[in-house]
């Protein structure tokens, strides 16, 4: 059977795993993005929703909450594209995932067995371990609440599609 400190040590290890791992999108997940704009022959003109941005080769950097029609025009020829912005499930699981693992870890801790020899006899490594699984708990749900607001706020969920543009006209 574990002892009281080992507990400790683990559920203490697994929060600070939690609270480094919750919010992965701000680290991973720029807003603006850069969505690198190419055309063969290059020199074509690029509009953003209908404002003239300057001419390929070019690299948008854009909000990726919302989404973009993109324009690019060489002399008579032109290509429309839309850049659509979606939530990257990804992201969203990496914010909720964590946080709901160490709640999950700590409800186990607290429903675990209480410890073999002298510890049962006494009231504070029960109530160690009550508060300790609470504590974890809360940790657990509180950073994955933190990390959802922040990249849902920051627009780091989201995510512009295609990530790249590349026109060759004919």
């Amino acid at each position: 059977m574990p002892h009281l400190a080992h507990r400790i040590r683990t559920t203490t290890a697994i929060a600070a795993a939690t609270i480094l791992l919750t919010g992965c999108a701000a680290l991973f997940s720029p807003n603006p993005q850069p969505v690198p704009v190419s055309s063969n022959p290059p020199g074509a003109q690029v509009f953003v929703d209908d404002a003239f941005v300057g001419t390929t080769p070019i690299t948008l950097d854009l909000d990726s909450r919302q989404s973009y029609e993109v324009r690019i025009r060489a002399g008579e020829r032109e290509r429309v594209l839309t850049l659509a912005s979606s939530v990257e499930a990804s992201y969203v699981a990496l914010d909720v995932l964590p946080g709901l693992a160490l709640a999950g870890v700590s409800l186990a801790v607290l429903a675990s067995p209480p410890l073999e020899g002298p510890y049962d006899t006494t009231f504070f490594p029960a109530f160690l371990r009550f508060t300790g699984s609470l504590a974890g708990i809360g940790i657990g749900t509180g950073s994955a609440l933190v990390a959802v607001g922040v990249d849902a706020g920051t627009g780091r969920w989201y995510r512009l599609t295609p990530t790249e543009i590349v026109v060759v006209f004919d």
